[in-house]
């Protein structure tokens, strides 16, 4: 399934660091459900991947569907389902 990475701005609330960036993600489980929990499998531009927790959500404006997730170290991602 097509996802788009979309890039997380956390300066507001932190300090801007060096963590890595994801680069690549995989989404087991999707479905166009509201708060429907899947794995998110994401690999980082260090050669890190990680496993996170992840839900689904659609905009109430624009309808689109998006995949938010989080472990427990604190990596996040946020990727947007795009229709084939």
């Amino acid at each position: 399934m097509p996802f788009v990475i979309q890039q997380l701005n956390w300066h507001k609330r932190r300090k801007p660091g060096a963590e890595p960036q994801p680069i690549h993600v995989e989404i087991d489980n999707f479905k166009k459900e509201k708060n429907h929990f899947c794995a998110v499998r994401v690999l980082f531009d260090n050669g890190e991947e990680a496993v996170l927790q992840g839900r689904v959500t659609q905009n109430p404006v624009t309808g689109e569907w998006a995949v938010n997730g989080i472990n427990a170290k604190g990596q996040s991602v946020s990727a947007r389902y795009e229709e084939p």
